[in-house]
């Protein structure tokens, strides 16, 4: 069943989104941006830093559409057109260098994106450089916010992950023991075992809580002795911040040992439809996945009611853009950017990049597509981790971490 949704705060949120705050007069609004040079008086520029070309373009693209639907909602911020100016960093870190230059030299009021955590640190440093402000929407690396102090986020980081998934292992599941599977020398997943590891050995009090602990070669054809050795500890939680190509492999490794009853647990990057697709082919294993969007909710599932009041406008959005119920994640989380730059510029009643800065430190409580959201002194949201699994064929929220 889809749980009830706040509607009634809707009009009370983009009334606070689309029209000025008391802070500051249409003409003191006006003025501030004739001062801005290089950006027409009557406009707000917006960047969008994103991989439109390259292996990085699927992920792009779909913060892209988030961006582009709350666009369509909001193109104006106090009689002013919003301009969006994009750039592509061609899922490449060489080019992206030469793409957020590309962005300074337009001064954006601020840019949201992008998509890949070494792209978004090159980002971070050049536009901290510039006070300019940013709001990164899927990329979880904490580097990129704890670096730069105009930097924000509204996806959850690693280490967030690591720990509300040790939570769901140990009060969900109500299991005091896990195996981890992690790729060789792959320092995205570092933070998230280090977190979840930490984390299930305080609840536990054990510090042999981790009962098998495996490195995948990053050459790895197929995982039949990793499997075997998963199968032997006994182990009925199996925590794996890998590549969904990488689970795969363990999954069907697992699907020849004979492995069944278990629940294999993945950070969000595996939620999507192609996760589903795995799902029915290995039907003997349950796959529990991090999430920042709240999908259907099971019948006594300890899920935290969604407030976030943009919720049904966002959903009728993409389903009358792309003819779909249901939207990933990164499209949510790409519309929640673009309406949270909206309200910090209209509440900063200017497109300096303090102002807009210290506006979105300000944030409480937004009401957004993919739940409240509240930025810390750091810049990273606070907000809800939910945990999904697939049933028939679907997400499904089944546990909250706060």
């Amino acid at each position: 069943m889809r749980r009830t949704r706040l509607a009634a705060l809707t009009a009370g949120l983009v009334c606070a989104v689309f029209f000025m705050t008391s802070c500051s007069t249409y003409q003191n609004f006006k003025e501030a941006f004739f001062e801005k040079e290089g950006q027409a008086a009557d406009t707000i520029r917006i960047g969008v830093l994103e991989p439109q070309t390259g292996n990085d373009s699927p992920m792009g693209d779909l913060e892209i559409q988030g961006i582009e639907l709350a666009h369509n909602l909001v193109p104006e911020i106090a009689g002013k057109k919003v301009e969006l100016i994009y750039a592509d960093t061609q899922s490449n870190i060489y080019a992206a260098e030469t793409a957020v230059d590309a962005l300074i030299e337009k001064q954006p009021a601020i840019v949201l994106g992008s998509y890949g955590d070494a792209v978004s640190l090159i980002a971070s440093q050049k536009l901290g450089e510039k006070q300019i402000p940013a709001i990164a929407v899927t990329a979880t690396n904490p580097l990129i916010t704890a670096n730069n102090s105009y930097y924000f986020r509204v996806s959850f980081t690693d280490a967030s992950q690591g720990r509300a998934l040790a939570e769901y292992v140990f009060s969900a599941l109500q299991l005091k023991q896990a195996a981890v599977v992690k790729v060789r020398d792959e320092d995205t997943s570092t933070e998230m075992v280090s977190q979840f590891s930490a984390r299930l050995e305080k609840l536990t009090d054990d510090e042999e809580c981790i009962v098998e602990s495996i490195e995948l070669p990053q050459d790895v054809k197929t995982c039949e002795k990793f499997a075997e050795r998963l199968k032997a500890s006994g182990a009925q939680a199996i925590f794996m911040p890998v590549s969904l190509s990488y689970a795969e492999k363990m999954f069907d490794a697992a699907d020849k040992a004979g492995i069944n009853a278990v629940t294999f647990i993945g950070p969000k990057d595996w939620h999507s439809d192609d996760l589903i697709k795995l799902q029915q082919k290995y039907p003997q294993i349950t796959i529990a996945v991090a999430a920042d969007f709240t999908a259907e909710t099971a019948d006594g599932a300890e899920v935290e009611t969604v407030t976030g009041s943009l919720y049904e406008e966002f959903l009728a959005a993409y389903k009358k853009a792309y003819g779909k119920d249901e939207a990933p994640e990164a499209v949510a989380l790409g519309f929640d950017a673009y309406m949270l730059a909206v309200q910090a510029i209209e509440q900063a009643g200017d497109v300096s990049g303090t102002k807009v800065k210290d506006a979105l430190l300000m944030t409480e409580n937004f009401g957004g597509a993919s739940g409240d959201i509240s930025f810390n002194e750091s810049g990273e949201p606070k907000k809800a981790i939910n945990i999904d699994v697939i049933q028939e064929d679907r997400f499904v929220s089944i546990y909250t971490v706060k």
